[in-house]
């Protein structure tokens, strides 16, 4: 019998989470792990910019340990790790190592400025690898503010294609202004195409990740709505003509006959944790945790009322997020298939 590969065994797990889940829920599967605030790229429109969010107190090396570890005993099948820029951490090679080890699917999140240069050190224990490009040109070093990006992310693609090829490589492209254009879309797709990654296009998100009363003026790059629900018309287009596409019609249609409407079911399988060990509220990211991991246990955190609340009709009436990921996971949740089978064939 032909053996699932993890990335297959991965989507089967949460397809089959997903159908018990909907018979009585118990808790997140999904580890979220912002490793660090600290990150050498300077996008204008993240809430992480150090301008607006500044992260402290990270946990060490062995509570982070303590924290996959209690994961996995408690059921945690898969671990994200991001940012900031999670390579920034020098004992990222070694928790990538301790994740991996205790049978995680591994997901990282990064700019892609340090990857080539940790390459063997870290891929070896990464399921997957997602790179933020924002433009199939250096144009993308403007947009990230930060000088050789693209050269650096392009020369570590090839690498991990070379002497990693069963890491599975998604390029994230956040549609802005400046790259909203049906020519520059296309260009990107070929470009995914040509070296052999797939894609997400995601909108801008809104978080709430900085102090009250400070805020990211979105305006400055989202596009206008009408350039918004061209950019996800040129998009599915380019995935009916069989590029490399990640979104699945589902998505790609709900953004392009915006504002977004769903019932948010992404509580249920997420367990978003920062860098200090806070367990974060979604709904008031950054702003109003639940508990800390310094406080009280891992297992406390998923008995506690309000991830319980979150999980419930307090999170199902939120869709603020576009995010590609929250809307695919709760429309899943409602019984729509199509998403789940767009992601098991991008990542066959």
């Amino acid at each position: 019998m032909k053996m699932l590969q993890p990335q297959q065994a991965g989507i089967w797990e949460l397809a089959q989470h997903l159908y018990k889940s909907r018979q009585g829920w118990r808790h997140p599967i999904y580890l979220i792990h912002a490793m660090t605030a600290k990150c050498n790229a300077r996008c204008g429109f993240c809430a992480w910019n150090p301008e607006f969010y500044q992260g402290h107190d990270e946990l060490s090396t062995e509570e982070v340990k303590t924290l996959y570890r209690d994961a996995r005993r408690a059921g945690f099948m898969a671990l994200s790790m991001w940012g900031g820029e999670p390579l920034l951490r020098r004992d990222f090679s070694e928790l990538a190592q301790f994740a991996k080890a205790q049978g995680f699917l591994t997901h990282i999140v990064t700019n892609g400025f340090l990857l080539e240069k940790k390459l063997d050190e870290v891929a070896p224990h990464l399921d997957r690898i997602c790179i933020s490009v924002d433009h199939p040109s250096e144009k993308h070093d403007q947009l990230r503010g930060t000088k050789g990006l693209y050269g650096k992310i392009l020369s570590a693609t090839l690498r991990l294609k070379s002497r990693y090829p069963s890491t599975k490589i998604v390029y994230n492209y956040t549609i802005q202004k400046a790259n909203a254009d049906p020519e520059t879309l296309e260009e990107m797709a070929r470009l995914m195409k040509q070296l052999g990654v797939v894609g997400i296009f995601n909108g801008l998100r809104v978080d709430a990740a900085m102090p009250d009363g400070q805020e990211v003026d979105l305006a400055a790059y989202n596009p206008s709505d009408e350039a918004l629900t061209q950019a996800f018309r040129k998009v599915e287009e380019l995935k009916r003509r069989g590029f490399p596409i990640v979104n699945s019609y589902t998505h790609i249609r709900k953004m392009i006959h915006a504002p977004m409407r769903y019932r948010c079911h992404w509580p249920k399988f997420m367990l978003p944790i920062e860098a200090n060990g806070d367990v974060v509220d979604c709904m008031h990211w950054g702003t109003r945790p639940i508990a800390s991991l310094r406080d009280i246990s891992l297992a406390e955190v998923l008995e506690h009322p309000r991830l319980q609340a979150l999980a419930g009709p307090a999170g199902e009436a939120c869709h603020q997020c576009v995010s590609l990921h929250r809307v695919e996971i709760s429309e899943a949740w409602e019984g729509r298939v199509e998403p789940l089978v767009s992601w098991a064939r991008a990542l066959a």
